[in-house]
């Protein structure tokens, strides 16, 4: 089973619009299908590298949190964190941004992509579950329509 997907988007947007969005936790959640809220933990009081946050995500009837750290914070560029902290097949989920446009007209290419290991392993929760891959690929897809909907509506 594959174990990293991705998605982009063009958006009418800067790059440091996007990266606003994509690392701000209370507007987060409100484009993505699974996630429905993020808090930041363990002290942590802004989104830098080291920063911890739980996300609260619901697929379907399956409620479940996990704990979040960012590994990468490169202002209107890049922002990743790991899921979960210091777990030997952890999820890494990854923002790239690159900008398309000019100064007449801010555009940029957002890509969501994931590492996601524990696909490859059927024993392990959630390599059991039956199109898991394929559902976060589309849950990124709503992610980046979301983005670019709520970026392009200002």
């Amino acid at each position: 089973m594959p174990t990293r997907g991705s998605v982009s988007i063009e958006i009418d947007a800067t790059p440091e619009q996007a990266f606003a969005l994509l690392t701000d936790l209370d507007v987060l959640p409100t484009f993505s299908p699974e996630n429905q809220r993020c808090e930041l933990i363990g002290g942590s009081t802004s989104i830098e590298v080291g920063a911890r946050f739980r996300g609260y995500n619901k697929a379907g009837d399956y409620e479940w949190h996990a704990d979040c750290e960012v590994t990468v914070h490169d202002l209107g560029r890049e922002f990743a964190y790991v899921v979960p902290p210091d777990f030997e097949h952890a999820t890494t989920w990854r923002y790239t941004i690159e900008s398309t446009g000019d100064a007449g007209h801010p555009r940029c290419l957002v890509t969501e992509s994931f590492d996601a290991p524990l696909l490859a392993l059927p024993e392990i929760y959630p390599g059991r579950i039956e199109g898991r891959h394929a559902n976060l690929e589309k849950a990124c897809a709503t992610t980046l329509t979301n983005l670019k909907a709520a970026l392009e509506q200002r």
